[in-house]
């Protein structure tokens, strides 16, 4: 019997299986088996019974998913930024604040990673960044915290002194101990990303507790890159 893997990112379990239920497919040919942890999810389709009509369901699924799909096998998405970056001979710098270096970490368990990472800083706090980058402390003081302006510069100033192909910088209140966390309110994230064509930037607000945080972040920063690599 035929089956298929498929990794996706950015759909709960529940969403997913609330999707496939609108597809209607045959249980009697198709059996979709999904296991998901921080919206990242693994997706199995099996044939239950030779039949034409697998090929047919299974294309109404990749179709269905198709902008959240990041791998046709069983990989993280870390294994599979280490794969695009390796095949495609990309470079990346990173600066994680609000990630805590969980995106540098994941990626240097890959062999041959020290040479697609060619900086990482891991900044705990705003003074951390602030001495580092030679930032002005008045943005933070005019924005209440950080900003997009504020991630912008810092991705400038790597591209000014690093040569990579990629850059990541993502910056929260909450890697200060932000009362924004701690209250329960929502948590805001910064992140630019540079490429040849110049930086652009997003923002997320998460009120999840912190590891959950970043973790959710770190896996969104991975999909966006990805993404931009294809």
């Amino acid at each position: 019997m035929r089956s298929q893997t498929l990794k996706l990112f950015g759909l709960t379990g529940d969403q997913i299986n609330d999707e496939l239920k609108k597809l209607g497919l045959n249980n009697e040919i198709v059996n979709v088996y999904v296991k998901e942890k921080y919206q990242d999810t693994f997706m199995v389709v099996e044939e239950k019974a030779e039949s034409e009509e697998y090929s047919q369901s299974l294309s109404k699924i990749v179709s269905t998913f198709a902008k959240y799909i990041y791998a046709d096998h069983d990989v993280s998405l870390y294994e599979r930024l280490y794969e695009i970056l390796s095949v495609r001979h990309k470079t990346i710098a990173l600066m994680e604040q609000a990630t805590g270096g969980i995106i540098t970490n994941n990626l240097m368990t890959f062999d041959g990673a020290e040479s697609i990472i060619k900086a990482s800083y891991i900044m705990p706090s705003i003074k951390a960044m602030i001495d580092h980058f030679d930032l002005s402390p008045f943005k933070f003081t005019a924005n209440g915290g950080v900003c997009g302006e504020i991630a912008f510069d810092i991705a400038s100033s790597i591209r000014s002194r690093i040569a990579a192909d990629l850059y990541v910088v993502c910056i929260s209140t909450l890697a200060d101990g932000s009362k924004l966390y701690y209250n329960k309110n929502e948590v805001t994230a910064y992140v630019a990303i540079g490429t040849e064509s110049g930086v652009k930037i997003f923002k997320t607000e998460s009120n999840a507790r912190k590891r959950d945080h970043m973790n959710n972040l770190a896996k969104t920063i991975c999909f966006k890159l990805i993404n931009i690599l294809k």
